[in-house]
């Protein structure tokens, strides 16, 4: 810190009567101006059902969920970065590999809720909206003379407003170079300074990026191709990932630097297999049936054979992952199910006995 700041700690501690044993606290106070530390609180409270939180939320990503909790872990224990000579590093940093409808941004809001109680603490960033060059002002904010520059940036400002908090980057990759430049200090000394001057902290945050970097590749004739598929086992669709991700930021982008500073943190979530499918559906129609009963007073249930068209439907639209069987919930229940409510207002239990596709709709059976 340059003596002007510690000039002014030195005025905070003498206002506020801390001692030198609270000089942490002192620290935090005129960094971010909050007085209890959301980490420390967590650490003290314990974090028990922290895994069991995530794994109810994000189905079968155990290498991810393992990932995460030795990230936040960390970050209790105030042993991140500890190896390296500066101590003002995120909270923790990660990369989030993998197919698409995996769980990649749930796990974050996961994260997000877990530590800080609430989701909106997990900031969201669509990367594709930085993908050309001048982007960055609005991310960081306009330099002086130029439009905008009261205004600040995107993402100095959500930092400044939120210190503690989730950063999640989406589909990094879509980003534009040199905007990727921008984290080299962020990741390295966890702080930037915006285009008004202000010094922004990121030490009190987890960044977290993810990319569908490897799924597919390109061929000889410049065709899309998958790069891996559901049939290989977890092992080596993690290794061709990982591989893809190495080879994109080493020679596609010219920038190991970036690679360097996410180190080991690089994780690839798993196609949906089908028994986890199975759970995903499971956990969406329960959800359909609490929220029912909670807002109409409605008992919703159904026959064998309705589960059974919903499975087939799922278990044929995996491609696409979480989403897809969310997709397939959507059109072949949801969409019959508030047709027939709307219809029938003052029901009170609904037994679903058979699912009817009819000119691209599903009818519902009930009694």
């Amino acid at each position: 810190m340059s003596f002007i700041e510690l000039n002014g700690l030195r005025k905070l501690c003498k206002n506020e009567r801390y001692s030198i044993r609270d000089f942490c606290d002192v620290i935090d106070l005129f960094k971010f101006g909050i007085r209890e530390n959301p980490w420390k609180k967590l650490g003290e409270d314990g974090f028990t059902d922290g895994k069991a939180r995530m794994e109810k939320r994000v189905k079968g990503q155990d290498a991810a969920i393992e990932k995460a909790m030795d990230v936040l872990t960390r970050a209790m224990t105030g042993l991140n970065g500890l190896q390296h000579s500066s101590g003002m590093k995120p909270k923790g940093v990660m990369f989030f590999a993998g197919p698409t409808g995996t769980g990649k941004i749930e796990l974050a809001k996961t994260m997000a809720e877990c530590v800080f109680g609430d989701e909106s603490a997990c900031i969201r960033f669509d990367m594709s909206e930085f993908s050309q060059s001048h982007s960055d002002q609005r991310l960081l904010g306009a330099p002086p003379g130029y439009v905008g520059y009261e205004a600040g940036g995107q993402l100095t400002n959500a930092v400044r407003n939120r210190p503690f908090s989730i950063l999640l980057f989406d589909e990094i990759e879509k980003a534009h170079p040199s905007i990727l430049d921008k984290f080299l200090q962020i990741l390295e000394d966890g702080r930037m300074t915006d285009g008004q001057g202000n010094t922004v902290y990121f030490s009190e945050c987890v960044i977290i990026f993810t990319s569908n970097l490897g799924i597919y590749t390109l061929d000889a004739q410049g065709n899309r191709v998958a790069n891996v598929s559901p049939d290989v086992p977890y092992s080596e669709v993690s290794r061709q990932v990982r591989c893809a991700v190495e080879r994109y930021f080493k020679l596609d982008l010219g920038r190991p630097e970036i690679l360097n500073r996410i180190g080991e943190n690089i994780v690839v979530f798993d196609f949906i297999r089908p028994d986890i499918a199975v759970a995903i559906l499971n956990a969406q129609l329960n959800k359909i049936s609490i929220n029912l009963k909670t807002e109409h007073k409605l008992n919703l249930s159904y026959s064998d054979e309705a589960y059974r068209f919903l499975l087939e439907k799922a278990l044929g639209n995996l491609e696409n992952g979480g989403r897809g069987i969310g997709n397939v919930v959507e059109s072949c229940l949801i969409n019959p199910l508030a047709r027939y409510l709307f219809e029938h207002l003052e029901m009170h239990s609904i037994h679903i006995k058979g699912i009817e596709e009819m000119d691209q709709q599903y009818q519902l059976i009930v009694e």
